[in-house]
C-alpha cells in the first residue's frame, strides 16, 4: 500500500491532491477578504488563475495559490 502511494505512479496523484488543497485554501481566503481590503475585481483576478490553472494544468493552480498565500496574503494583514 505505501509503495503504491509513494511510488512513481503514486506521486503524481499526490501532487494533484496537494495542489487542490492549496487552491481551495487560497480561494476560501480570497473570498473571505472584506471588500475594503481587496476589491471584487482584484479577488476575481486571483480566483480565476487559481481555479483555471488547477482545472487545466493541475499543479499550476497550486503554484498560483502558493504565490498568493505567501506574497499577497501577508501584505493584506498589514493594511
Amino acid at each position: 500500500m505505501t509503495a503504491e502511494i509513494f511510488g512513481a505512479d503514486g506521486i503524481i496523484p499526490l501532487l494533484y491532491v496537494a495542489s487542490l488543497v492549496f487552491v481551495i485554501w487560497a480561494v476560501a481566503d480570497i473570498i473571505n477578504q472584506p471588500t475594503w481590503r481587496m476589491s471584487r475585481g482584484r479577488k476575481l483576478a486571483w480566483i480565476w488563475p487559481c481555479v483555471l490553472g488547477w482545472l487545466v494544468l493541475g499543479v499550476v493552480g497550486g503554484v498560483v495559490s502558493a504565490i498568493y498565500l505567501t506574497t499577497v496574503k501577508p501584505r493584506l494583514r498589514v493594511e
